[in-house]
């Protein structure tokens, strides 16, 4: 089965970037593409440099970050071409690592040149780290376990030793010294698909268990998600529908204030504004056939700004949540990771 993945990536006056994948679809528009005014108007960006043979769209993108010290610096993981970087905002692209299946990354909040990403090669999860930026490579965990991905890699922001990567089986390993030894902190038993880190808290996004926080490094957690995921007739959110929410994709917080964070799940998107305590469900205008939600995040400059993708098409919200723009991608995948810009909304 082949993929082809969307990217959608701002650049110059640079406001958004995301990703976007179709299973079934074996030939459709995908790659690179960049805004410069918040999504009115998307450019295609897939020149890999000194390949006239393949483009980005070959590639089935997972996840994407800036360089947080040079702003046209951008970093591309993916599930089948590893991971990769360009330093002029998206004109061009070049291979800095291959021979794994990037699933997610994290760069040193104190270091720029400090990268690890995790994934799967050779049939197990790996964690791999760079010091020079990419110009060489370092394995730091390889996970014992056959079909077992390291699905997510966060770093501590207030102590850059500090490192947790979550992999498919559910299991939270740690790290205190940079990557050299590991410690298995709690099996969820259940697929880790996104982590965060900010504000002191580490949250957990698992496919069907929901959000997990803890704000003591992992030592204990909280369940934020519970009522939107219990069954009817248990005085829960969904009391008066046939279901809870079966599947989780991926959250964002706000960094100004952690009381509120969305989730975006398989019956739609939701906010908290009080730590998870009540959840609302967005009235997002979708059609049916999208319901599947699955990137999210936040502004920056203007935490009321929030974008967030189902199937082909990105919704934006001025004021929190209350109400939305659209703007379809010509792609016959989905929208599967948006980056926001820092430093413009």
């Amino acid at each position: 089965m082949k993929f082809s993945f969307k990217i959608v990536v701002a650049t110059a006056g640079l406001t958004l970037l995301a990703a976007g994948c179709n299973p079934f679809v074996t030939k459709t528009p995908a790659g690179a593409l960049k805004t410069t005014n918040g999504g009115v108007d998307w450019i295609p960006a897939n020149v890999i440099a000194g390949n006239a043979k393949l483009t980005l769209s070959d590639y089935t993108i997972s996840t994407m970050q800036f360089d947080p010290t040079k702003k046209d610096t951008i970093y591309a993981g993916s599930y089948s071409g590893g991971l990769l970087k360009s330093t002029d905002s998206a004109g061009s692209w070049s291979s800095i690592l291959s021979r794994i299946a990037v699933y997610d990354m994290a760069i040193s909040p104190t270091d720029a040149q400090t990268i690890y990403v995790g994934g799967y090669s050779v049939d197990h999860g790996k964690l791999l780290k760079t010091t020079d930026g990419g110009k060489s490579w370092e394995e730091m965990y390889s996970e014992e376990t056959t079909s077992n991905a390291v699905r997510s890699v966060v770093i501590n922001p207030d102590n850059s030793s500090e490192i947790a990567i979550g992999l498919s089986s559910g299991n939270l390993v740690k790290s205190f010294d940079a990557g050299r030894n590991w410690v298995l902190i709690r099996n969820f038993q259940d697929r880790v698909n996104r982590m965060s880190w900010q504000n002191g808290s580490l949250y957990v996004v698992l496919q069907t268990k929901g959000l997990f926080k803890s704000s003591d490094g992992g030592v204990n957690f909280e369940e934020l998600t519970s009522t939107i995921v219990q069954k009817p007739g248990e005085n829960s959110f969904f009391s008066n529908q046939t279901q809870g929410v079966q599947n989780f994709s991926q959250l964002a917080v706000n960094k100004s204030d952690p009381t509120e964070i969305y989730v975006t799940t398989d019956l739609g998107a939701y906010k908290t504004s009080t730590s998870g305590k009540t959840w609302v469900r967005l009235n997002v205008p979708i059609q049916k056939k999208n319901s599947q939600f699955r990137a999210v995040s936040i502004s920056a400059s203007n935490p009321r700004i929030v974008y967030m993708s189902a199937g082909s098409t990105i919704y934006k919200t001025l004021d929190g949540g209350i109400s939305f723009q659209t703007q379809g991608i010509a792609t016959g995948g989905f929208i599967n990771y948006i980056l926001v810009d820092a430093e413009l909304p």
